[in-house]
């Protein structure tokens, strides 16, 4: 599963990044620290997931959020901020964020839900080469 880590603060992207690539079937496919950078880094590689901080420098998560969705990116937006959830959560949802996660306090379970859905994608494709495999087969 292909990931996008934006995130503004090097120490933080860097521990993303290595503990996210830690994670079976996990590959880091971009990383971003500002608004336009994530949009096109984002854009250029079409992961399945994007990890999003809400400060970025240059400019706004949410702006990145709202982009890509107006653009059709169809993939995850995993939300990862230190910003108040009770603020934000909401919002990010209504522009098309698929989580919202506290930097503080739920970075564990971020990489829960990163192993949980690369595990689901790679059974689906797994499942998929086997069809396509059987349908070869009949054909062949």
């Amino acid at each position: 599963m292909k990931i996008a880590v934006i995130e503004d603060s090097l120490p933080v992207r860097r521990l993303l990044v290595k503990r996210a690539e830690h994670e079976a079937g996990v590959t880091v496919v971009a990383q971003a620290s500002g608004e336009d950078e994530a949009v096109e880094a984002v854009l250029a590689t079409a992961p399945q997931v994007v990890l999003l901080d809400l400060h970025l420098a240059p400019g706004c998560g949410l702006s990145v959020l709202s982009r890509l969705r107006r653009l059709q990116f169809a993939g995850e937006v995993f939300v990862l901020s230190a910003t108040d959830r009770g603020a934000m959560a909401a919002r990010c949802a209504a522009l098309g964020a698929n989580a919202f996660y506290d930097k503080a306090f739920d970075f564990e379970q971020l990489l829960v839900d990163l192993r949980d859905l690369a595990h689901r994608t790679a059974t689906h494709l797994g499942k998929m080469f086997q069809d396509a495999g059987s349908c070869a087969a009949v054909s062949g």
